[in-house]
């Protein structure tokens, strides 16, 4: 006695359903998740600058072990280079300390 197809058709379509419900969720929270704001984020990514067709300045912060630190780093397809680091006070924003080595710039002080 040979079973046919009629016989597995309940099976395999309750299986086809069960993995689109799977990818459909997978789908659902790439779509909906956000990057890096999550509470707790450890890495945020505050700004980034291209400067070719692969090559780009990416600002980040992230919690460090005595508080914010912001990384400028230069990214390429092939590496990424630590270009500049800074710690970050508590409660200051980046727009505050874009401020500040503006204002710093402006009246002819070096920055390290």
């Amino acid at each position: 006695m040979t079973p046919s197809f009629t016989a597995f058709a309940p099976a395999l379509g309750l299986l086809l359903l069960m993995g689109l419900l799977a990818w459909g969720v997978q789908w659902i929270k790439k779509r909906t998740a956000p990057v890096g704001t999550g509470q707790g984020a450890q890495l945020r990514v505050v700004s980034q600058l291209m400067v070719g067709p692969q090559q780009r300045v990416v600002v980040v912060e992230l919690d460090g072990p005595e508080g914010p630190v912001q990384l400028t780093l230069g990214v390429t397809p092939q590496t990424v280079n630590t270009l500049h680091t800074q710690s970050v006070p508590v409660g200051t924003s980046y727009r505050q300390v874009a401020q500040a080595l503006e204002t710093g710039h402006r009246h002819g002080e070096s920055r390290p």
